[in-house]
């Protein structure tokens, strides 16, 4: 099985109106890796079982602990996408070492399921039938166990999201991913009215103390630093601004920036910051 890359979401815009009308279901976003799994019959060998293949979002290939893999031979062939995580911890705790028997792997989708091809370039499997497939898989299964299913809680109105949002951050977690029961799993794509991730973002305001050359040509990444020395980088936010800079660099060194962000990790950095406006405007 070669791998396939995961679905994405799109940033919730503010004019969202999915919601009532039973259309809509949220799930909890979790903060570990997104791992796509291979679960193959292995060829005849000495030892048979089933042969069980994990990989980044981005292709790379990614052992997964014993518990985590054993679990998965006892599921049926398929490519499952989902994710790998410390309960209770971030991200960065999915690869200390001495929490690997700690991990668990949460279950969104499945792309492939015993040699067919569930996608927009397959059979075209709507998502609630995706869930009906997975429900069933992992019917006899308990959260306890180390690959489970997510759980899903049915939109009814606007009002919910929200409060649904707030219980998840009230326990420090990281968001909601909410996703059309009608969407076509697009492989490497973001696509419209399908799903949307809502994530808790502070802000912070910084100084501008110079530039780096990025994917949008010299001088497109802001270098800030905090009043603690404490530096990040943001890209400009379009290249209006970034016209501007190239007309007259030294007018912008100083200025304050505020950038929002998810978090600050223990040795003060900024988590996935990204520009917010200037403070002076």
């Amino acid at each position: 099985m070669s791998f396939v890359s995961p679905m994405m979401a799109k940033v919730l815009p503010e004019d969202f109106d999915g919601a009532p009308g039973g259309n809509w279901i949220a799930e909890e976003k979790f903060d570990g890796h997104r791992i796509v799994v291979s679960v193959e019959d292995r060829a005849a060998d000495l030892f048979g079982g089933r042969a069980v293949t994990a990989w980044s979002r981005y292709g790379i290939e990614r052992s997964l602990p014993p518990h985590i893999r054993d679990a998965f031979q006892e599921l049926p062939t398929g490519t499952y996408d989902g994710e790998l995580l410390v309960p209770g911890e971030r991200s960065y705790g999915t690869v200390v070492l001495e929490n690997s028997p700690k991990l668990v792997y949460v279950v969104f989708d499945v792309i492939c399921l015993m040699g067919k091809d569930l996608t927009i370039g397959g059979l075209q499997v709507p998502w609630t039938e995706r869930r009906g497939y997975l429900a069933e898989i992992f019917r006899k299964t308990t959260g306890s166990h180390p690959v489970h299913l997510a759980h899903v809680t049915d939109l009814t109105d606007r009002a919910q999201v929200g409060h649904l949002a707030k219980e998840v951050w009230d326990r420090d977690g990281e968001g909601l991913i909410l996703k059309n029961v009608a969407s076509l799993y697009c492989p490497g794509k973001r696509p419209k009215n399908a799903w949307y991730k809502i994530k808790q973002l502070r802000s912070a305001v910084l100084t501008v103390v110079g530039f780096r050359e990025g994917t949008m040509g010299p001088n497109s990444v802001v270098v800030l630093r905090d009043d603690d020395g404490v530096e990040t980088t943001v890209k400009w936010k379009n290249y209006e601004w970034l016209d501007k800079l190239q007309a007259d660099p030294k007018s912008f060194m100083g200025r304050k920036l505020r950038i929002e962000f998810q978090e600050k990790t223990a040795d003060g950095s900024y988590r996935h910051p990204r520009w917010d406006r200037w403070e002076d405007e």
